[in-house]
């Protein structure tokens, strides 16, 4: 009986070629840097959803707080005034369960004060014609209205509609802040917006997510970046060596010995 062939073990050998090098050189950091920045946004938004667990359970806010422009974001309160209905916005291109539609914001000037807060009421679907709104019954009277205070936060697309200050109301528009509603309304707004809660007066479809992506999410995606980085660090190698066939050679000893 004849052994089987032994085949000597082959050196690495390492032949670089300037272009692969180059292009692994260049783009090895941005896979890096775009995993840590995943892994940064997952702190982020986890630090945001743990704001929002510790001040919806904070006693209710009050009206004195808001003047003096403490951080307000996310606490629970109740505002008593009279809404605008006559001028009404409506926030475009907002999505639920795949339907189209808009948010509707209108200005309340609570009891006690000259500063205006922009209210969002709610959720309503958009009708097959653009051209028209959707029609909305006013609430009149003096009114207290349950929820709570969101100031946007930083980054986030602003579409550009055109629009500096509504001649024609209602008005819809791309985007919306408390700085803006001031332009249309003229006059003074608290920096926090009140989201209306389900079963406030004036409510229309509510609930909003806390953050668009999860943490969990993002620390997925950032595995993703770092395993792509690896890779290409794998294929370089390969591509400017002879590191399949190195590494056949040290399997085959070990399976000879």
């Amino acid at each position: 009986m004849t052994d089987k062939p032994y085949h000597a073990r082959k050196d690495f050998s390492w032949q670089p070629n300037v272009k692969i090098v180059l292009f692994v050189a260049l783009v090895f950091p941005c896979l890096v840097s775009l995993g840590f920045w995943q892994l940064s946004r997952a702190d982020e938004k986890r630090l945001i959803k743990e704001l929002y667990s510790q001040n919806q359970g904070a006693p209710e806010a009050s009206i004195e707080e808001l003047e003096e422009n403490k951080d307000m974001q996310y606490r629970k309160i109740k505002l008593s005034g009279m809404l605008s209905g006559d001028k009404r916005i409506f926030l475009d291109n907002k999505v639920r369960l795949s339907r189209p539609g808009y948010e509707v914001f209108e200005e309340l000037t609570p009891k006690g004060t000259d500063i205006s807060v922009l209210v969002n009421r709610g959720w309503v679907p958009a009708s097959l014609d653009r051209s028209v709104l959707p029609a909305l019954q006013d609430i009149e009277g003096m009114v207290t209205l349950k929820g709570s205070l969101y100031r946007r936060l930083a980054g986030g697309l602003q579409l550009d509609d055109g629009i500096e200050v509504p001649f024609d109301w209602p008005v819809r528009v791309g985007w919306i802040t408390a700085k803006r509603a001031q332009v249309f309304y003229q006059r003074p707004f608290y920096s926090y917006q009140l989201r209306l809660d389900r079963g406030s007066l004036g409510a229309l479809e509510t609930g909003w997510p806390v953050v668009s992506i999860n943490p969990e999410k993002h620390i997925a995606y950032s595995v993703q970046w770092f395993l792509m980085s690896v890779a290409l660090i794998l294929m370089g190698i390969a591509a400017n060596s002879n590191l399949f066939e190195w590494l056949q050679g040290i399997f085959r000893s070990v399976r000879h010995d």
